[in-house]
């Protein structure tokens, strides 16, 4: 049975550069061995049941284990070549899986929703598949996460509803994708890349909203309309919202606002608004109704993975649109029911924002190549480099007591020569490399972690990008021939400080949300102060660490305190005031 049986039946839902110091390079080449690799592809490998002792099941099972380990998040985020990461699952379908697939018939009602489109029918694996499957794992990894926390504050009291855990999840993307400018100017993204971010569109947020509901087998829609918009309210001014549809009833959410749509939006007590409701108002009468998908989610071949998955590495990878290649109840059938007969299967259709933006954000030109390329580097930092050994006789705490003290000074001499040659080799032994430390820090946050350790990691972030110069002591030959000093300070180039400066910033401001989803509020209210009292000028999180605090106030009961800062993001440039306007006008009662 695959991990989305649950849905058979409808009440089941739920390169730098530096000025050269004259003469100071010396004659130190560095010879690395060169080679080439002559592995086999996976599915060219020989047969070697006999000899092991594993059943072809047996095999099967961890050659489909091995491939998805390379789709992880983690190791697909490092990846150079993701299409190495593919693979895999290639070698696995071609070698265990073939027939299963080729039996499968993508439905003539499927093409009709979808087009002629390969990303449905195609037969392997590709690069923008292994970027999906990567995807559904990390989004259920932080639903899962998300879902747990939920649980645990409502220990002692009722047990969590579906309601609940949709509106913990809800309360957790707000939060942690900030809306851009109306006005700005953004790549087309994909949805991981959204996520890593942490700032995007509206659209993001219902896509990726969606996306995280369908993990924890809840179906999310988009409603959409073109009437004319009217003066306040979600119901008259959105054009479009978000329908969460559960067993017992739907909930509607507005995701440029940020907030579900209740009865009287100045309270948090007032009901939320259900489907069949906002379809009763002016606007929503003639509203359209769209699935909320890439299309590879409606692939046999994840039909076939899926199936196929180890308990461990289950997610929700394929969708049984209109029925007949699983036991799935379909999908337009379970919106039929879930929207109280209001849309019939015939008027579902799909939106197209999700599968544009991967296509978009899989052909940028070579300047938006660029673009992307500076607007992802602070995740690589901070930069760093190897330690060098100890540069003074104090520090060298191992050498043999027999020595002369000529013996020890030469000893010394030598290390420090050894250091500055290093120091003068290349770049990297200059000023360091990308660690990569933030894009991993970040990457345990969005996996749902919220232990010390995440905010330590963070901090330790913040900790190693603060150089800002390398200082270097000369060895007595050098400072002899070439009159330099006896400690020489060399700064680090502008990309490297620009690179650091940002990698700082965005640390702290996400160990505030760390601090946060910990129910730290206390703490995590110093942290957003000191985020801005550090960076004072242009902080892209200025905003959202106003509003956030707020949050932190208002759920310590502060709530005098809360309106001041609220009333400090209250201003026309802020992409989310409206949210901040809502919050107000709920305090202030």
């Amino acid at each position: 049975m695959n991990v989305a049986s649950p849905r058979l039946v409808p009440e089941d839902m739920s390169d730098f550069c530096c000025r050269p110091l004259c003469g100071i390079l010396l004659g130190i080449s560095l010879l690395l061995p060169s080679g080439c690799s002559s592995e086999k592809p996976a599915e060219d490998q020989p047969n070697t049941t006999e000899k092991t002792g594993e059943t072809d099941g047996e095999r099967c099972r961890k050659k489909l284990a091995a491939a998805i380990q390379r789709v992880q998040p983690g190791n697909l985020m490092l990846q150079d070549k993701p299409e190495r990461a593919i693979n895999g699952l290639n070698a696995w379908i071609a070698s265990c899986a073939k027939q299963e697939l080729e039996e499968l018939t993508v439905p003539a009602e499927v093409i009709t929703l979808t087009g002629e489109s390969a990303r449905v029918s195609a037969r392997r694996f590709t690069v923008n598949d292994a970027a999906y499957i990567r995807d559904c794992l990390l989004l259920r990894d932080l639903t899962d996460a998300i879902c747990r926390r939920v649980e645990s504050e409502k220990m002692g009291t009722a047990a969590a509803s579906d309601e609940d855990r949709v509106l913990g999840i809800y309360q957790w993307l707000v939060r942690n994708v900030s809306l851009l400018n109306d006005s700005s100017q953004r790549l087309p993204l994909s949805l991981f890349d959204v996520a890593m971010t942490g700032r995007g569109t509206a659209e993001d947020r219902a896509w990726i909203f969606a996306e995280c509901l369908r993990q924890q087998q809840i179906d999310a829609v988009l409603l959409q309309t073109d009437a004319a918009p009217g003066e306040s309210g979600s119901l008259e001014q959105s054009r479009w919202l978000i329908a969460v549809l559960l067993d017992d009833r739907s909930l509607v959410f507005d995701p440029a606002l940020g907030v579900p749509v209740r009865a009287e939006m100045t309270s948090e007590n007032s009901p939320i608004l259900d489907l069949v409701t906002v379809t009763q108002h002016e606007r929503w009468k003639s509203a359209t109704v769209s699935v909320i998908a890439q299309l590879a989610a409606f692939a046999p071949r994840m039909l076939v993975l899926q199936e196929q998955l180890a308990a461990e590495d289950s997610a929700v990878l394929y969708e049984e649109l209109t029925g007949g290649l699983s036991e799935i109840l379909p999908l337009t059938e379970r919106i039929a029911t879930g929207s109280g007969k209001v849309f019939s299967v015939d008027q579902v259709a799909i939106w197209d924002y999700p599968e544009a933006q991967v296509v978009a954000a899989n052909s940028l030109s070579e300047s938006d190549r660029l673009e992307y390329s500076l607007m992802m580097r602070p995740f690589g930092g901070p930069y760093e480099r190897e330690e060098f050994e100890p540069e003074s006789m104090e520090e060298l705490t191992t050498v043999p007591e027999e020595l002369t003290k000529e013996e020890r000074d030469a000893l010394v001499q030598n290390r420090l020569m050894k250091n500055f040659e290093q120091v003068f080799r290349t770049s990297d032994d200059r000023f360091g490399k990308p660690s990569q430390g933030l894009r991993k820090a970040r990457l345990r946050q969005l996996r749902g972690e919220d232990d010390t350790t995440v905010i330590q990691g963070f901090q330790q972030v913040r900790i190693a990008s603060m150089e800002t110069e390398l200082r270097i002591r000369v060895p007595e030959q050098v400072q002899r021939e070439f009159g330099y000093p006896p400690v020489i300070t060399i700064p680090f180039p502008d990309i490297v400080k620009e690179v650091n400066q940002s990698t700082t910033g965005d640390s702290l401001y996400w160990s505030a949300m760390c601090q946060m989803d910990r129910g730290e509020f206390g703490t995590a209210n110093i942290t957003f102060m000191n985020y801005r009292r550090q960076y004072p000028d242009n902080a892209k999180w200025t905003y959202a660490s106003l509003i956030n605090q707020g949050r932190c106030l208002i759920q310590q009961g502060r709530t005098e305190d809360a309106v001041k800062y609220l009333k400090m993001a209250d201003v026309e440039k802020n992409p989310e005031r409206g949210l901040v306007t809502l919050l107000l006008s709920i305090v202030s009662q």
